[in-house]
């Protein structure tokens, strides 16, 4: 699967616009008084401040080249102060082959750049924004994380290894094959590189299947195929 599509919120609209925009360069395709829009290689992510409440915030990942996370390390550090975890700035993930590095935008959404060794395609220009691929992981923050794990799977979103669902762990629904997942999160579960717990708050992510998955104003969950 492919993530087309996401839609968020903000409580800090135009500072995430003019970051977004002209700190890291992501191309805007479209903007109005309460949302923009932005092109982040395959995946169009739209924030949105029409009818926020408190201050939202997410994890995404976004796919960089599979050569190039030195290069995109040091850009990133020339625009944004990188987030630790045990005093490290970045991490190797042995169970996947890829090095991610963590930083916040104005709103404090966590943002991780990720470069999959074994999976993404290479690039031998100079690394810039337009060297993002994609977004790769969306987080799904629920408080029912069985339920909704059910859920995706009547939809044939299953967990990456087909292991059972757990609260006790992250679940990553999608496949090693083409490795784009949806990360169920349980609630207040501590985000990995900050000292935020996760938190429920709408959002909407459209899928290259059609498939449509909403936490709506109400924070209940709905997924449809179009």
């Amino acid at each position: 699967m492919d993530i087309i599509l996401v839609k968020l919120q903000t409580n800090q609209l135009n500072a995430m616009k003019f970051f977004y925009e002209s700190i890291l360069g992501f191309k805007v395709l479209e903007e109005a008084h309460n949302k923009f829009t932005i092109q982040t290689g395959l995946t169009v992510v739209t924030f949105s401040d029409e009818r926020v409440t408190k201050n939202p915030f997410y994890h995404f990942a976004f796919d960089i080249p599979s050569n190039q996370f030195n290069s995109a390390k040091e850009w990133i550090k020339q625009k944004v102060q990188l987030s630790t975890e045990n005093d490290e700035d970045e991490v190797y993930f042995d169970s996947i082959k890829a090095r991610s590095l963590y930083f916040e935008d104005p709103a404090g959404n966590i943002v991780e750049f990720i470069s999959r060794l074994e999976d993404s395609p290479k690039s031998n220009l100079p690394f810039t924004i337009d060297h993002v691929i994609k977004m790769s992981e969306m987080s799904l923050v629920v408080e029912d994380k069985i339920t909704v794990a059910n859920e995706l799977k009547k939809m044939a979103l299953s967990e990456r290894d087909q292991q059972q669902i757990s609260t006790n762990s992250l679940s990553f629904i999608g496949t090693r094959k083409h490795p784009v997942y949806l990360l169920l999160v349980d609630a207040k579960r501590r985000w990995f590189f900050s000292k935020k717990e996760a938190v429920v708050y709408p959002q909407e992510i459209l899928l290259d299947s059609g498939i449509q998955i909403t936490i709506d104003d109400n924070l209940q969950f709905h997924i449809i195929k179009l």
